[in-house]
């Protein structure tokens, strides 16, 4: 006889299935962390992009954190600030400060922090989790 007996095949099945049940959280976890770089990235270019806007025109630029964080494509990740309307994040072109304070970005397990600093040094941390690949840890 020639071929594969039908419990041969549900044998192979059962194992195929243990396997790939065995691999979700490690892809959920590597998805998590693929969202968080993407999501860092995108706020530090466009912090980094209003910061030389400002300079370059020497003025004051206000940046709205609500609009641009309802932007995101990553619906997983939430974001908070330590920002607020009476004391938003402007950067100050004249002399290239900025309204100190941070962002977070929040994951299911690893959280990241964007760091602003009253000089207008811009930087990213990873304040919880395991290591994410270019982003140092707090």
């Amino acid at each position: 006889m020639r071929g594969y007996s039908l419990m041969e095949l549900v044998v192979a099945l059962a194992v195929s299935a243990v396997l790939g049940a065995s691999a979700l959280p490690i892809f959920t976890q590597q998805t998590e962390s693929l969202l968080l770089q993407k999501e860092a990235g995108r706020w530090l270019s466009y912090l980094q992009l209003v910061k030389a806007r400002s300079i370059a025109n020497k003025e004051s630029i206000e940046i709205d954190l609500v609009t641009f964080s309802n932007g995101s494509e990553a619906s997983d990740i939430q974001t908070k600030y330590t920002y607020s309307p009476s004391a938003s994040l402007t950067f100050y072109g004249e002399s290239a400060a900025a309204t100190p304070g941070h962002i977070r970005l929040i994951g299911k397990s690893k959280q990241v922090k964007i760091i602003i600093s009253s000089i207008g040094r811009i930087r990213l941390c990873l304040s919880e989790g395991n290591s994410l690949p270019g982003i140092p840890s707090c």
